[in-house]
């Protein structure tokens, strides 16, 4: 069917909690995928139907999750959960995490929207004023011999040099599209040492691997997984490319003999505080604890970290473009008061 319907996220992140939910109550896996079939959508049912039909013919539950279209970050911090043994915990933090970011998708579309439609109207209003208006203004002045206002003159020049700005404006995105494309076919490891030399991605980026690695590495070693042992299964079942880079390079300095802190410690693309914390959980034979309590500590304060930054996004794009268009008002007015003046 050509307009067939999806899943949809938040359709995903509700199903992960209930059936997270209905495990914690002493249901089995399969009852309480079951379960679920009463209260979705009609495309919800059809996955749920494949997703249980896989499982019958021997899929793991990580790979069912991954064919019904659910992230990989998602199905992998489920896989690593129930390798712990609190599946039902790792599938309800999954879904209020996939909540958490469609709501912040959600949120970032509605923030936009306003100073999009406001850019739009500034558009239209440099084409009319710098076309038909300012001209007039132009022809004016220079019969009564009067010089016009820098803003005016600003205007005017940008409109006769506006194939110029839009032919400049087409080759920025061309250029923005290759080297995104290009980026792109790069490896993991070189994507992320280009973006930790910028300053807000390079935060950005430290919290999230960070995050990542201490939950994965901890719920192996919750589990009674030794350092080697979770380390060589994250290279296995790493939820991106990088992490298995990462993990393989981490096993080869473990056989190295050097200790699991001073690898991390040594890499630039982790928080230089998850050293300490694998440091004082080895010293207190709690590692897998206190690096899943840390990985906590560390999504909290992403989470605080995007929702002021969504906060200021919209103020800040609304000064830009409200200054914007008082400077085109004051590019038209600032001519009837000097010619007023003059009078």
């Amino acid at each position: 069917m050509i307009f067939k319907k999806n899943w949809t996220k938040k359709e995903q992140a509700e199903f992960l909690i209930h059936v997270g939910e209905c495990l914690s109550d002493g249901y089995p896996l399969e009852l309480s995928i079951r379960l679920q079939l009463f209260n979705q959508s009609l495309p919800a049912r059809d996955e749920l139907e494949m997703m249980l039909e896989r499982l019958k013919n021997g899929s793991s539950f990580l790979d069912a999750l991954s064919d019904s279209g659910f992230p990989r970050e998602i199905s992998s911090s489920i896989y690593f959960s129930e390798a712990s043994g609190k599946l039902a915990r790792g599938m309800i933090e999954a879904g209020r995490m996939m909540e958490r970011r469609e709501g912040y998708k959600k949120k970032l579309s509605q923030l936009l929207r306003y100073p999009i439609m406001l850019l739009w109207i500034l558009t239209l209003m440099f084409i009319i004023i710098g076309r038909f208006l300012l001209p007039s203004f132009s022809r004016l002045y220079q019969t009564l011999s009067i010089d016009l206002p820098l803003t005016t003159k600003l205007i005017i020049y940008l409109t006769d040099h506006s194939y110029f700005l839009i032919v400049l404006l087409g080759f920025a995105v061309v250029s923005f599209t290759l080297t995104f494309f290009h980026f792109r076919r790069l490896s993991a490891e070189k994507q992320l040492s280009i973006l930790i030399h910028f300053p807000l991605a390079a935060s950005f980026t430290r919290h999230y691997i960070t995050y990542h690695f201490s939950f994965y590495i901890g719920s192996l070693l919750r589990a009674g997984l030794s350092i080697r042992q979770a380390v060589e299964t994250l290279s296995e079942k790493g939820t991106t490319a990088f992490l298995k880079y990462e993990a393989t390079r981490i096993r080869r300095s473990l056989l190295d003999g050097i200790r699991f802190e001073k690898i991390v410690l040594d890499s630039p693309f982790y928080l230089p505080e998850l050293a300490t914390v694998l440091y004082h959980g080895q010293l207190n034979s709690i590692p897998g604890e206190a690096l899943c309590k840390y990985s906590t500590v560390v999504m909290d304060r992403m989470e605080r970290r995007i929702h002021t930054f969504l906060s200021v996004l919209q103020p800040a794009l609304l000064l830009i473009i409200g200054g914007l268009i008082l400077g085109m008002f004051a590019s038209v007015l600032l001519p009837v008061f000097q010619m007023v003046n003059g009078l």
